[in-house]
C-alpha cells in the first residue's frame, strides 16, 4: 500500500508536492527530512558517478521500498509497503512525473509551489487505478 508520494525538484531539492495516504504514519516533518536524506543520496552519487538510485529497501514487519523515478528537473518519490509489486509502482511514479511535467513544463518556478497543489487530484485519479492506494 503506498505511504507517500513525493515531486521533489532536482536543482534545489524542495518538496514541490507531498500526496499522502490516510493511514500513512510519515509525519510532515518526517517527509522533509525524508526528501532531505534523498537529495543527499542522490548528491553522493553524482559525486561518485555510478548513476542514480531508484530504489532503497528496508526489511522486517514495517518493510518499505522507497522508489525514485528521476525525470529531469524533478525527482518522483514513492513510498510503498515492501510487499507492493516494484515494476508496477515504477510505471506509476514515470506516469506521474510525465503527466506532472506536461501539466507545468519543465520551466517551472519550485519557489511557486501552491501552484502544484492541484496535481494531487490527478494523483489520486492515477492512484485509483489498482488496489494498492486507498
Amino acid at each position: 500500500m503506498l505511504d507517500i508520494i513525493l515531486i521533489q525538484h532536482m536543482d534545489t531539492g524542495f518538496n514541490l508536492l507531498e500526496y499522502r495516504q490516510e493511514h500513512t504514519i510519515m509525519k510532515t516533518e518526517h517527509a522533509d527530512i525524508f526528501s532531505g536524506f534523498m537529495t543527499a543520496i542522490q548528491n553522493i552519487t553524482e559525486e561518485l558517478n555510478i548513476g542514480y538510485v531508484v530504489l532503497i529497501a528496508t526489511e522486517g514487519i514495517k518493510g518499505h521500498n522507497c522508489i525514485i523515478i528521476p525525470k529531469y528537473p524533478i525527482n518522483v518519490i514513492l513510498l510503498v509497503d515492501q510487499d507492493d509489486p516494484v515494476d508496477l509502482w515504477k510505471q506509476q511514479g514515470k506516469n506521474i512525473a510525465e503527466k506532472f511535467l506536461s501539466n507545468f513544463s519543465t520551466s517551472f518556478d519550485p519557489n511557486m509551489v501552491h501552484k502544484f497543489k492541484s496535481f494531487k487530484s490527478i494523483i489520486k485519479e492515477m492512484c485509483a487505478t489498482h488496489e494498492y492506494c486507498e
